[in-house]
């Protein structure tokens, strides 16, 4: 699989991004050289993006997930933009009221 990917001074850079149970996302502003610093930033976040629970890695555009933890892996080379339309349209089951992220994720499609 091949990821179209935002290069810094020649190298290959990725993102992070954040997202709500309702598809809204944040994006953290430094890019990353490597999949591994770009988990090992979403790590020492804290509680900074406490009502953003899902962690994506994207390629450098913001446009690909390039990885995903947990229940989302089956998420991973999909757009953002199709991500977000799975997650409203998941959030507005009604079994969906009340559920905690691990849940949810797992209610996610693929």
């Amino acid at each position: 699989m091949r990821w179209t990917k935002t290069r810094k001074a020649g190298k290959i850079m990725y993102k992070l991004i954040c997202m709500s149970f309702d598809g809204d996302y944040k994006v953290e502003r430094p890019s990353f050289d490597s999949v591994d610093k770009t988990w090992n930033y979403a790590g020492d976040i804290g509680s900074k993006w406490f009502f953003y629970p899902f962690y994506f890695v994207v390629s450098g555009s913001g446009k690909t997930i390039v990885d995903a933890g947990g229940d989302l892996k089956h998420l991973i080379g999909k757009r953002v933009k199709t991500v977000v339309s799975l997650f409203e349209k998941t959030v507005n089951k009604p079994e969906m009221a009340n559920v905690g992220a691990d849940e949810f994720a797992s209610a996610i499609p693929a």
